[in-house]
Formats: structure tokens, sequence, C-alpha cells
């Protein structure tokens, strides 16, 4: 095994301060860090703002280009999204929900470089409108959600989405 080898091998063990200092990079200071960590945290509340404020058009800009991007989500398809298939059914979820409240709990943001993880707790309520009976069912839940976010140009952008349920959340299916 290479030298270069060992040290990504030997990174993923370490701290990222000891991770620059290998790689030959030098680490965030404090306040880029608190700056880098606000900048992720709007990005988060922005996301779900999206089921309050109806603008809809503005979801595809939270996500990172097609290529990088992918999503698993605790509603259907159970599948691997891409960008397109995220953007649509986010669009679909958040148009048809009315009185849509949420909360981001305990969230926590580590900064590698230009990539940030952001995992949270999120408790979601509204009411699920089906347009064409024109009839509405409660939904709530509380899900586990970690945002995988890179930096791309002068924005933070969603590179990757996973999100599941608790396993005894409430949320009535409609």
């Amino acid at each position: 095994m290479t030298r270069a080898a060992q040290v990504q091998v030997g990174v993923a063990r370490r701290s990222p301060q000891l991770i620059y200092r290998l790689l030959g990079e030098s680490p965030l200071e404090s306040r880029q860090l608190d700056q880098t960590r606000k900048e992720v945290a709007a990005l988060v509340t922005s996301y779900f703002d999206v089921g309050k404020s109806k603008d809809i058009t503005s979801l595809s800009g939270f996500f990172a280009p097609s290529q990088y991007f992918s999503k698993f989500d605790e509603s259907r398809p159970y599948t691997r999204q891409n960008s397109d298939d995220a953007f649509m059914y986010e669009q679909a979820r958040f148009a048809n929900i009315s009185d849509y409240e949420y909360k981001v709990e305990d969230l926590r943001i580590d900064v590698i470089g230009f990539v940030a993880v952001a995992t949270f707790y999120l408790d979601y309520k509204g009411v699920f409108v089906n347009d064409y009976s024109f009839e509405g069912s409660t939904v709530a839940g509380k899900s586990r959600v970690t945002m995988v976010i890179g930096k791309f140009g002068e924005s933070w952008r969603i590179i990757h989405q996973h999100s599941s349920r608790f396993p005894d959340s409430t949320e009535k299916h409609p």
C-alpha cells in the first residue's frame, strides 16, 4: 500500500484538524467554521420553509448538479432518487400540504473542507390535500434526517439526503 493510500485509510479515524494536516490543507478558522455552519443551517431551514411559502420553483436550487445528487426518502418511491425525481416528488409533497409546520431539532453540522454533514430530527405536521377529491387528511411524524451538503461556487447545495421515520411515529397515511 502506498503512503498516500495509507494516509487516506487512516484519515477516517482521525479528527478533522488532523485530516487537514495529513492532506496538506489548512483547517477552517473558528470564525469561518461558525459562518459555514450558519450558512448550512440556513439552507436546511430554507429548504423546509418551501412547504410553508409554496415557492415550489425554488426547490431545484437546493440540489447539487444532477451528476452529484442522490436521495433516499421515507415516502414512496423507496428507491434512490436523482435530482429530477427528487424535485418532482418534493414539488408534489410541498404543493399538496397545507397548514404545514415543521421543527428541526438537535441540528448537528460537521464541516470537512467544502462538504458539510447535517444530521437532525424533523418533526412535521400538516394536512395533505387530494386536489382530485377535495379531501384532506392529517399527516404528522418525526424523522431522522441526514443531508450531505457541498459548496458549489458561492452557494451550498444538497448532494445527498436520507430520511427515515422513527419506528414509533404517529403519522397517518393519506
